[in-house]
């Protein structure tokens, strides 16, 4: 059983991995390949960051600011027409994004759809959803899942704005929780769910996908999007974590588990971790040292994030027969990548 303690924060519980667990294995990573042993790790779960769990309820100054913060990142992302582009003609983030967008068309045509979106944020949306309605397709209603509360205060304008008239439905609550067959008619429309942003790769893929199993209904397409491990490209990774942008996630993460004052160094790694039946992927961890006068230096891991080949990815969307891939697109440095998959 591996231990994770918080350090110097009697109000905190110690939290337990358990055993074979995706935060598990990151653990024995870092204590594997780094100088951090696994007594001097500390890290909170993923949702943690995104809810007031355990805090006062007005205080939600963090959860707007983390909003803000992954808005940045897809500005950038969606606002350059060079990202993942290895030459002039070639295809960039943008561009893989719109082809991803043209084959959700030639899928629906002009027939309805419901868009379902896990973890809303509106810039990304907001070009996906334009780009759709421009293609002829439909979108009927708009469903938001999402276990950070604030979410929905950013959200409300821009889709507004992007699907006027459109009935727009938002749930506070985590993706295991959530179930499309439970909101809407039986005889609703299919729908396209989006799971973008590389989330996936924040907790055990093979239990995600089954998560993604129970919120699809048959014939429902999801779209995903991943950074991918590329053994020519992996500056790619390091590049991503070093966004200022990310950078203060980082601190924010430390700042509500650990300490508000306290002085820290932003930490990168990317280490080998167990995948499935003996094989390895690689993990980003992004995290923040910091010193203790009775553990010494520690780290405050504040998100990991699995960085899977292309490989590994189609290996466990298609796991189980859940799901059946119809369509991928890439940037040129195959670094970015969206899927589009069908449910079973």
């Amino acid at each position: 059983m591996t231990l994770a303690f918080t350090v110097d924060q009697p109000d905190l519980e110690i939290e337990v991995s358990p055993a074979g667990s995706l935060q598990s294995r990151v653990h024995r990573a870092i204590a594997s390949h780094t100088e951090f042993s696994l007594d001097r790790i500390v890290t909170q779960d993923n949702r943690v960051k995104y809810t007031n769990k355990g805090r006062d309820l007005e205080t939600t100054g963090h959860l707007d600011e983390v909003f803000r913060l992954m808005r940045e990142l897809n500005e950038t992302g969606v606002g350059s027409d060079t990202l993942g582009r290895l030459q002039a003609d070639g295809q960039s983030f943008k561009d893989a994004l719109s082809r991803s967008c043209a084959q959700i068309a030639s899928e629906f045509g002009d027939k309805p759809l419901i868009y379902v979106e896990l973890g809303p944020e509106p810039v990304k949306t907001g070009f996906i959803l334009k780009t759709l309605q421009k293609l002829g397709v439909v979108i009927e209603r708009y469903i938001a899942v999402d276990i950070n509360p604030m979410s929905v205060a950013h959200m409300r304008t821009a889709l507004e704005e992007a699907l006027p008239g459109v009935p727009l439905q938002f749930v506070t609550c985590s993706f295991d929780e959530f179930r499309l067959s439970e909101v809407v008619e039986d005889n609703a429309p299919p729908a396209v769910i989006t799971m973008l942003g590389f989330q996936e790769g924040n907790d055990d893929p093979f239990v995600v996908n089954e998560w993604l199993r129970d919120i699809a209904r048959p014939g429902d397409l999801l779209l995903s999007e991943s950074q991918l491990y590329t053994k020519h490209f992996t500056e790619k990774i390091p590049y991503f974590y070093a966004h200022p942008a990310m950078q203060r996630f980082s601190r924010i993460a430390f700042e509500q588990s650990v300490d508000r004052a306290l002085p820290t160094l932003n930490r990168f790694f990317l280490l080998p971790v167990p995948f499935q039946e003996n094989e390895t992927t690689h993990v980003a961890i992004l995290g923040e040292e910091f010193s203790s006068t009775i553990n010494g230096r520690n780290l405050h891991v504040s998100n990991f994030c699995l960085k899977l080949t292309l490989e590994q990815y189609r290996l466990y969307r298609e796991h189980g027969g859940f799901f059946r891939i119809t369509g991928e697109t890439f940037t040129d440095d195959e670094t970015l990548h969206f899927q589009l998959s069908r449910r079973a």
